[in-house]
């Protein structure tokens, strides 16, 4: 369904009304989280905090934020944001500051072999079947290692997760991925982008292989808000039939890469329980990730292309104020 403009431009002003009655600022730390199986992953944490806030890069952001600063509250639910192929923890940046100001802890990482500097899994099995792995790591690790581990509730954790970020929060929700339904799209489609970027249906075969694949979902997430979720014909014909907790399912009305047909519909029919959808005019694949920083379009960055005329920075005023507000729900 189309939502309502105005309403949630009014929603994310009450939200920031009444989240800035509950912390003075947003609190922020980066860790590395040590993997058994691979190298460190890095980790970026937002939460309320009553620290003094002061202007911090973030790559190529900034966002005014308390570096280390306390937590305030108690028994806060945590969201775990999984970025794109090519990604990075800072990619949904504005959005994870929004969740933090209204109570939320957050943490997003940037997934090994799966990052802008790091994609040595692109492509293979491995980008599968490592990013489920990686969020429950992470919860591990923000339930029961990190130091302010206290304030969070542990029966209120979910997920955010963007392109393949979408179809590894479908998977830790329970979703079951089939190679062949992949296989078979690009059998009958070739030209589909998910195809002609992975060399065809053959290609696909020899690279992720054809054993099943085994991805045990993470008990502890409680609902997930999926957007423009890559690669969704993996679930067909019914891998989805096991996700029975709530979803929040948004496209991009003009995205080249996860298409509206049949792409959304695929999840959207494929789900038990039915989604809360939203198809966004006018918006691309990449209008999800944060708005572009001056540097990022002077570059012209492939990420940072929307069509003329589109706002992003007014897109992701309701974004996140729908995000807010699903998890508020639902956590």
């Amino acid at each position: 369904m189309i939502l309502f403009r105005p309403f949630f431009v009014l929603l994310f002003q009450v939200t920031l009304l009444i989240s800035s009655a509950a912390c003075a600022s947003v609190g922020f730390q980066e860790v590395e989280v040590s993997d058994p199986l691979d190298r460190p992953i890095h980790t970026a944490i937002w939460y309320p905090s009553n620290e003094a806030p002061r202007l911090q890069a973030l790559g190529d952001y900034t966002q005014t934020v308390a570096a280390d600063g306390p937590v305030v509250g108690k028994r806060l639910p945590l969201v775990v944001l999984s970025h794109g192929t090519g990604g990075s923890a800072y990619g949904h940046h504005d959005t994870a500051f929004a969740l933090a100001e209204a109570g939320f802890v957050v943490v997003a990482l940037s997934h090994s072999g799966d990052n802008y500097a790091d994609m040595r899994h692109y492509a293979t099995r491995r980008q599968l079947t490592e990013r489920p792995r990686h969020i429950s790591l992470i919860i591990d690790y923000m339930l029961q290692t990190w130091p302010q581990r206290a304030a969070i509730h542990p029966d209120r954790v979910g997920i955010f997760g963007f392109s393949i970020g979408g179809f590894t929060s479908l998977v830790a929700l329970g979703g079951k991925p089939e190679l062949s339904g992949l296989i078979d799209q690009c059998v009958a489609f070739p030209q589909r982008w998910v195809c002609r970027e992975f060399g065809g249906a053959d290609s696909i075969a020899r690279s992720f292989g054809a054993a099943p694949l085994d991805i045990v979902r993470d008990e502890r997430l409680k609902a997930a808000f999926v957007a423009a979720p890559a690669m969704p014909a993996l679930f067909l014909p019914d891998g989805l039939r096991e996700v029975q907790k709530p979803v929040a399912l948004w496209a991009a009305e003009l995205d080249h890469i996860v298409p509206v047909e049949p792409d959304f519909a695929i999840v959207k029919s494929g789900l038990p329980v039915m989604p809360v959808s939203h198809i966004e005019p006018g918006a691309g694949h990449y209008s999800f990730l944060a708005p572009c920083t001056k540097s990022q379009l002077a570059a012209l960055h492939e990420i940072c292309t929307d069509t003329p005329g589109f706002d992003r920075a007014e897109f992701h005023a309701r974004l996140n104020a729908a995000v807010v507000a699903f998890f508020r729900r639902n956590l």
